[in-house]
């Protein structure tokens, strides 16, 4: 018997399809995708459900919030799989934010897919994307993997470790501080030993809200410390990440210095501060140099090796769980909940 594969349309270029007039509008069925990539509907029992018509850059914790009980839904239904065609800015974001609130308990691979032109494009590899995401699926089933996965082009990465990296080449995802779960040539798709499988022990506990008022800031010569402090005095700040120079280095002399709103952030507004590395597949060393030094004896929480983006979305998810005091919140972040961080 086919397996059992759901697809989730969220938007973005892939799912894009004529309408009579010619003009690109997301399709509606599955039978307008099957009919231009017939591989899938050859291969899996598959079933469509629109959810978004929007362009990845409007996604936001709300829609995240959506899929996540849209996928529960489905994974108490008994479906084998779950495909979702998802817009590139963006795809990152809300891949990792959903392998988070599935958390440890899923028990079906949910692969995440994209492309860099429409179906009907000449040259497009939304069809290429498709049909490796459909592989990787079956495969996955087969090898009972339960991962939160993105598959574009050839390569097939932990969704809590990618990052999108161009917005022109068709290998537009990188997995730079973890080897990548998968790779997909000519005669299959090859997964790492240590992907993550389904564990029946775990039960499904999702966990799918996301702390508002998360204020990313990213850190460059001649950012001025008043501005920031003019936005916690305002009120509605929940939470600071500084995006650092380096390994968690943090401006800390002179009129620059940012050490003094740390501290004010921690001890006068309780707002925590986290401090992640803008560099690719970096980490964070806060206790090499004097700058991350001086900012985490101020208070602030070193991410480590998570992406910028993993940092922002855990910080977000950390803080929606009611995780506020500073060594709570240095427990949950170092933890290695669904592989987002080096344990």
């Amino acid at each position: 018997m086919k397996k059992k594969v759901v697809i989730l349309g969220f938007g973005g270029t892939i799912a894009m399809v004529p309408n009579q007039e010619g003009v690109l509008e997301p399709a509606k069925s599955v039978e307008e995708i099957i009919q231009l990539v017939p591989y899938l509907g050859e291969m899996a029992d598959v079933e469509f459900y629109e959810m978004e018509r929007r362009d990845s850059t409007n996604i936001n914790p709300t829609h995240w919030q959506k899929l996540v009980y849209k996928i529960m839904s489905l994974h108490e239904g008994k479906v084998d799989a779950i495909m979702v065609t998802h817009g590139t800015d963006t795809m990152a974001y809300t891949a990792g934010a959903i392998a988070l609130a599935l958390g440890p308990g899923l028990k079906i691979p949910v692969v995440f897919t994209g492309s860099q032109l429409p179906l009907m494009s000449v040259g497009t590899d939304a069809k290429f994307n498709l049909e490796n995401s459909m592989k990787v699926i079956l495969q996955a089933i087969e090898e009972k993997v339960a991962e939160v996965m993105i598959v574009f082009s050839d390569r097939v990465l932990r969704a809590s470790r990618a990052m999108k990296n161009s917005e022109a080449k068709f290998r537009a995802f990188d997995s730079p501080a973890f080897p990548d779960l998968g790779l997909i040539d000519a005669v299959g798709v090859h997964f790492i030993p240590s992907i993550r499988k389904a564990d029946e022990s775990i039960p499904l506990d999702i966990k799918p809200h996301f702390q508002r008022g998360i204020m990313a800031i990213d850190l460059v010569p001649g950012l001025e410390p008043g501005h920031i402090m003019k936005f916690l005095e305002a009120g509605g700040c929940q939470g600071l990440l500084f995006k650092s120079l380096g390994a968690g280095n943090v401006p800390d002399e002179d009129e620059y210095s940012l050490i003094p709103v740390i501290k004010a952030a921690v001890e006068k507004f309780k707002i925590p501060v986290l401090v992640s590395t803008k560099f690719v597949g970096g980490n964070t060393h806060m206790d090499i140099y004097g700058p991350g030094k001086s900012a985490l004896d101020a208070g602030a929480i070193p991410t480590r090796d998570m992406t910028d983006v993993m940092a922002q979305v855990k910080f977000m998810w950390a803080l929606a769980q009611g995780i506020r005091s500073h060594d709570d919140l240095v427990k949950i972040i170092n933890t290695n909940i669904i592989g987002e961080i080096t344990a």
